[in-house]
């Protein structure tokens, strides 16, 4: 029972690190944000701030691709 339990927290801690390792700003994400602002420097860019962004891209809302593009470059001025 101890084995089984201390296996259990031991894949627990690893999945947990792994899931903290990971972070939005993978190639897919920074090519889509580039797309709307090609000139955006995203390395400095938070991952709360790359999710708000890719919200905005994949909202389902009327907006034309130059009212995404306007989103997405004052999101990436004001942060």
């Amino acid at each position: 029972m101890k084995r089984v339990l201390t296996a259990s927290v031991v894949a627990l801690i690893a999945a947990t690190g792994a899931a903290s390792a990971m972070t939005n700003a993978t190639g897919a994400n920074v090519a889509l944000i580039q797309k709307f602002a090609p000139e955006a420097d995203l390395s400095t860019v938070s991952d709360a701030t790359i999710v708000h962004l890719l919200n905005t891209i994949n909202d389902d809302g009327d907006d034309s691709f130059v009212q995404t593009q306007a989103h997405v470059r004052s999101i990436l001025k004001n942060g």
